[in-house]
């Protein structure tokens, strides 16, 4: 039989959960099990070191073979604290081998917060680029100048003083000077929730419960090995005590102390539940919290392409096609990043798809005086031709935007684009503009939903090549 479900004031009558780990027992050897299965399970990450690892020679080659290496050895303390820093905010919301593939790209580029501090933010976010939120990017450039010029350049050496770095909150602060400078701190993230909520079996909401988690995971923590401690416990949330339907409590090396998994047996006997079925499960640890919806956002967008016009006279030097992108505000989504040029629109469905030329063109009107001037001269910037590229869904955090992409050709003399250029006529209320050739547009470090409209540009425009191609071969037939 089930069992009978606890009355709210018997769950509130329970003991602290950092309670119930002192009562423990065993508490060193839940601890030494821990650590005992990260010795000889942790994977082979490039911003870590474990010393006590156990891994066979056979695993460590897999992972080299990967390009998976571990952190170099006898690196100073301040290169150590950098670069757990940068991988503890990469790591945020992204998953660890896309993470491994930009951290190794980052140190080679900026090995010291020194050489990080010096960059510039548009080169900062093109490193950046694809990883997504991007605010992470600015809080790491304003973190290392920050170091430099308030800390001449040395990190401060505890999770209190780390904390007044731009950027880095509780958790970071922890993961930082547990990890780099054995300070014995506990971190809370995702995965030690998971690990700790399905341990001690505990319902509600996580972000609630947070600070009765974190005094959980101080009375867990091993106070000689804090750093790997708290990597184990990462470790066994990302690996084995995994979110979805399948946690490999098989796998786990603290099964015979987890409550959730307790629980689930007792009601269904070693197999497991039965999928569908009523019961205890130690995925119903943590508990579900019901996110808000996501805002319905609809924008048009304009790949706007320059190409020479046709005729004679001064300014009418041929060049080399050029793209325009336009830099996003300095704050709130995507801040400071760069875009082709972007108006969002307030209706939706067909309403939307009507009004999508005219947003447009009131967009391009701002960014280039003189494009939509009645002149019959020859040299007047005319719109050549445009074409519906299509639509594309992108989801951040808060919202999903549906982008609905297209092409506009325009002919204008080398004078006009040069006026453009140096912004003649433009307001001081337009962003801030940028022209690139077809090589450098596509070496340009780009956001996710920047990218997905280049490429809807790049297919149409084969196949364009394609039909063009095809239609001549016809007539040689």
């Amino acid at each position: 039989m089930p069992p009978r479900k606890r009355s709210l004031s018997s769950q509130q009558d329970e003991p602290e959960m950092e309670d119930l780990l002192k009562d423990v027992e065993q508490l060193p050897q839940l601890r030494a099990s821990l650590l005992d299965w990260y010795d000889a399970n942790h994977r082979v990450l490039p911003w870590r070191r474990n010393p006590h690892s156990r891994l066979p020679p056979s695993a460590l080659a897999a992972a080299a073979a990967a390009g998976f290496h571990p952190a170099p050895e006898g690196l100073p303390l301040d290169e150590t604290i950098y670069r757990t820093w940068v991988c503890e905010v990469m790591s945020q919301q992204t998953q660890v081998a896309r993470v491994a593939e930009y951290f190794g790209r980052w140190v080679a580029r900026w090995p010291r917060v020194a050489d990080l501090a010096a960059a510039d933010q548009d080169a900062v976010n093109e490193a950046w680029a694809g990883l997504g939120y991007y605010r992470r990017a600015r809080y790491l450039l304003d973190g290392a100048r920050h170091v430099a010029r308030e800390c001449a350049g040395a990190f401060p050496r505890t999770a209190a003083g780390l904390l007044a770095v731009p950027g880095v909150g509780p958790y970071t602060a922890a993961a930082i000077a547990s990890t780099a400078c054995g300070e014995p701190v506990p971190v809370l993230d995702g995965n030690v929730v998971r690990v700790l909520t399905r341990l001690l079996a505990r319902a509600g909401d996580p972000a609630a419960m947070a600070p009765r988690l974190t005094a959980a995971a101080a009375a867990l923590l091993d106070p000689g090995r804090p750093g790997d401690f708290n990597q184990a416990m990462m470790e066994l949330g990302a690996t084995v005590c995994v979110p979805g339907t399948a946690p490999r409590c098989d796998a786990c090396p603290l099964a015979g102390r987890c409550a959730a998994l307790r629980r689930q047996r007792e009601h269904w006997g070693e197999a497991g539940p039965t999928p569908g079925g009523p019961g205890p499960r130690v995925t119903d640890y943590p508990t579900k919290v019901e996110k808000a919806a996501r805002r319905e956002v609809e924008v048009a967008v304009a790949v706007l392409e320059v190409r020479p016009c046709c005729g004679t006279g001064p300014g009418m030097q041929a060049f080399s096609p050029a793209y325009l992108l336009v830099k996003r505000p300095e704050k709130g989504l995507l801040a400071g990043l760069w875009q082709f040029p972007l108006a969002e629109l307030e209706g939706g469905g067909e309403e939307s798809a009507a009004n999508q030329q005219r947003a447009v063109d009131s967009l391009l009107a701002g960014l280039l005086p003189g494009l939509f001037d009645e002149s019959k001269e020859s040299t007047a910037p005319k719109v050549v031709s445009r074409r519906a590229l299509g639509e594309v869904v992108h989801i951040f955090s808060h919202i999903r935007m549906t982008i609905r992409a297209e092409h506009v050709l325009v002919a204008a003399s080398a004078a006009q684009l040069e006026d453009w250029k140096r912004g003649s006529g433009r307001s001081s209320e337009c962003p801030e503009c940028q022209w690139l050739e077809q090589e450098a547009l596509d070496a340009k470090g780009l956001s996710s939903s920047v990218q997905k409209v280049l490429k809807l540009y790049k297919s149409a425009a084969k196949e364009k090549r394609q039909s063009i191609t095809r239609f001549f071969a016809a007539k040689t037939e």
